[in-house]
């Protein structure tokens, strides 16, 4: 299993676009093959800081997930709202029980909103 958290710090007056990019990431992701979680979390003291957990079941998941065609529309959109570079930390673990829970297909529409 393969977790990743990445840090977004964005400019005040585009939060709201860059949320809504989020939203649509985390509807497309869900249905890649190996995306156990995707999720996004709106900072409470910074509401420009947002942060993406991701889970997935293998490094070949997560890459198929950098070829898709929506992550390279995403970067390319979410790039001019940024105000500084992504920070990303990748970690494995052999532990094959998800520690932020599976994406299920059919409960796809309920993880829709930023938390």
């Amino acid at each position: 299993m393969v977790i990743l958290q990445s840090t977004f710090q964005l400019f005040p007056e585009k939060v709201d676009e860059a949320l809504d990019l989020m939203r649509e990431m985390m509807r497309l992701c869900a249905h890649e093959h190996g995306c156990r979680h995707y999720r996004y979390f709106q900072g409470i003291a910074d509401p420009g800081e947002v942060l993406l957990l991701q889970e997935w079941n293998d490094a070949e998941s997560l890459q198929g997930h950098y070829e898709t065609d929506h992550m390279e529309r995403f970067v390319s959109r979410l790039g001019p709202l940024l105000r500084s570079p992504i920070t990303t930390r990748s970690y494995v673990s052999q532990d094959e029980e998800s520690i932020l829970g599976v994406n299920e297909e059919s409960n796809a529409e309920s993880h829709q909103a930023i938390h």
